[in-house]
């Protein structure tokens, strides 16, 4: 492990920190934290390993970022999710690359998950979301009608989840180097 992706991680690290402070108490992912953790982590693997490859340099960063940000981009363009985790998600890539950027897609969905799951226990809410999918079912095969199947929407921080599967993502990543 160089000393780039030593400092890469770092700002990895606070982007997260600071990302899921902003999710959890304000509902936003702030555009301050992640346009720059993008440009630092694509300039930083320019600088140190040109433009590269698939697994190297400039190239395993953009396409690591576009294609993890791109895994939300259905549920942010259906206003289930934010804007802001699908930029932190294009930075999580930028910073980790191929092929770690694979083992954080998985971590963050089981995170996620997780979290949906546990959420919607604390909340008391299992049946009330199981009734509200069913109505939204309902709906779509025409045996409802769609002012029926309105149900209260529930906010789960998704930065949470990004956080928590990409720091198991780095654990791994940092196991498998040595």
């Amino acid at each position: 492990m160089t000393s780039s992706h030593i400092a890469l991680w770092c700002v990895l690290g606070v982007a997260l920190v600071i990302s899921v402070a902003t999710d959890v108490a304000r509902r936003q992912i702030l555009d301050v934290v992640t346009y720059p953790l993008m440009a630092v982590a694509l300039g930083v693997r320019l600088w140190n390993e040109g433009v590269g490859s698939l697994e190297t340099g400039l190239v395993s960063g953009a396409i690591s970022g576009l294609g993890l940000a791109l895994l939300l981009v259905p549920g942010a363009v259906r206003g289930r999710m934010g804007w802001g985790d699908v930029k932190l998600m294009a930075g999580v890539g930028a910073v980790l690359g191929f092929p770690a950027v694979m083992a954080a897609a998985a971590f963050i969905s089981l995170v996620g998950a997780l979290q949906a799951v546990v959420a919607l226990l604390w909340h008391g809410a299992v049946w009330e979301t199981l009734g509200g999918q069913l109505r939204r079912w309902a709906v779509r095969v025409r045996l409802m009608q769609e002012d029926a199947a309105d149900v209260p929407q529930r906010h789960i921080p998704y930065g949470v989840a990004i956080a928590l599967g990409t720091f198991w993502a780095m654990w791994w990543q940092h196991d498998r180097l040595g």
